[in-house]
């Protein structure tokens, strides 16, 4: 009886302690809202109706007293999540400025009334209520982009004609219907032969009367747009009229911002068919220009030429790019690796007083590794002076041994 009494107990104590990390397991899982943005109920007057806006502020908002672009996405209850994740993975590797974006939503009752039989009450809204209400609300530049898809792509072009100033970048995906409004475009560039906003507009390659448009549109844009216009039309291969809105607002966003990113080439050859040095000093003046950067070449720009030379074995087009950067004093702000490689070609290409010099910095700026002390004893290794060239494989050995200790 007692070792029954015994067995159950621990069967009680066991089968309590299970349900005891079950629950705290469970307790360890917490679920939180997954807010994006802020939400905001808008009276329209001017509408008689009330509108929803979705709000994102870059992350470095309220941090800052910057004032920053504006990007409206119309049907926001659609494409707001898609125009917040872009912005986030352009400024996590720097092709943007970082911008507000506004979804400017759609009730479910309007269609496209708003973007068509009712479009010049609802621009009159979006000017007036939307705008008005952003820019005094939060620190903006009074840079602005539009978006539209659809009929609402058909509205970003019919707000270009009557409204050209009001945005900076017009951006239509599939724009329709567009036809009706190439005399509007024709009648705009005759009144503005300077005109020089962007639009970026798009259709799928079978999407039959949306292609008709925009392909008069593309004509006209080709035979009378002014020089002063950036305008790029794409037919999209293998996007469908439902797809066309996620590859254009990225391509369109990254048009607006072509001389944001650091400049990179992926080879000599795209290098030199883009136009070689001259055209990169002319790309960072455009640059500084543009967004305030410095004329300066970056860094990386720098280091990533000479790298395209290493790359290809080329030490003619190397030592041009290292005697043209180098009294930038670019070498000494890379990471150790990056310049450690510059320093090794130099040594395999038996230029021993460049790598010598090259290594010697890197000691200074780097003096607890053992990197920059082992290329050393490479190259008086190279030269045959072997008693200078263990001393330097002496030193990076002593300091490994002290930082794994």
């Amino acid at each position: 009886m007692l070792q029954f009494m015994y067995e159950m107990n621990t069967r009680i104590l066991i089968f309590a302690l299970l349900c005891f990390l079950c629950i705290k397991s469970k307790a360890q899982n917490i679920l939180k809202d997954n807010a994006i943005g802020l939400s905001l109920t808008m009276h329209s007057k001017i509408l008689n109706d009330e509108r929803a806006l979705e709000i994102f502020l870059p992350d470095g908002y309220a941090d800052s007293e910057i004032e920053y672009p504006v990007l409206y996405i119309l049907d926001g209850q659609r494409y707001f999540l898609h125009g917040v994740s872009l912005q986030k993975s352009f400024v996590e590797f720097k092709q943007t400025s970082e911008f507000i974006i506004v979804g400017v939503s759609k009730n479910p009752s309007d269609r496209n009334r708003n973007y068509s039989v009712n479009s010049h009450q609802y621009l009159e809204h979006l000017k007036k209520e939307v705008i008005n209400y952003i820019d005094t609300d939060f620190r903006t530049t009074k840079t602005r982009m539009l978006f539209g898809w659809a009929y609402a792509g058909g509205f970003v072009i019919e707000t270009l004609t009557k409204e050209p100033d009001l945005f900076d970048v017009y951006i239509a995906a599939s724009p329709f219907p567009v036809e009706e409004k190439i005399n509007k475009v024709d009648s705009l560039f005759k009144e503005n032969p300077n005109f020089d906003k962007l639009l970026y507009f798009t259709s799928g390659t079978n999407e039959g009367v949306v292609k008709k448009g925009t392909a008069e549109l593309n004509t006209l844009l080709t035979n009378k747009a002014p020089k002063t216009i950036n305008w790029t039309y794409k037919e999209l291969e293998g996007e469908e009229h439902r797809s066309t809105p996620f590859t254009t607002l990225y391509h369109g966003i990254t048009a607006y911002f072509d001389y944001y990113p650091e400049l990179q080439f992926n080879t000599l050859a795209e290098f030199s068919k883009a136009g070689g040095l001259s055209y990169v000093y002319d790309y960072y003046k455009k640059r500084a220009t543009r967004f305030e950067f410095p004329n300066e070449l970056s860094d990386w720009t720098m280091f990533s030429l000479t790298r395209n030379a290493i790359r290809a074995n080329d030490y003619e087009q190397f030592d041009l790019m290292f005697t043209k950067f180098e009294k930038t004093g670019f070498i000494s702000r890379l990471t150790l690796n990056r310049a450690s490689s510059i320093a090794a070609f130099c040594l395999d290409n038996k230029q021993y007083d460049k790598a010598i010099n090259l290594y010697t910095l890197l000691i200074e700026k780097h003096p607890s590794s053992e990197i920059p002390l082992n290329g050393l004893g490479d190259v008086y290794t190279a030269l045959q002076k072997n008693r200078k060239a263990s001393r330097y494989f002496r030193m990076a050995k002593k300091l490994s041994e002290s930082v794994s200790d």
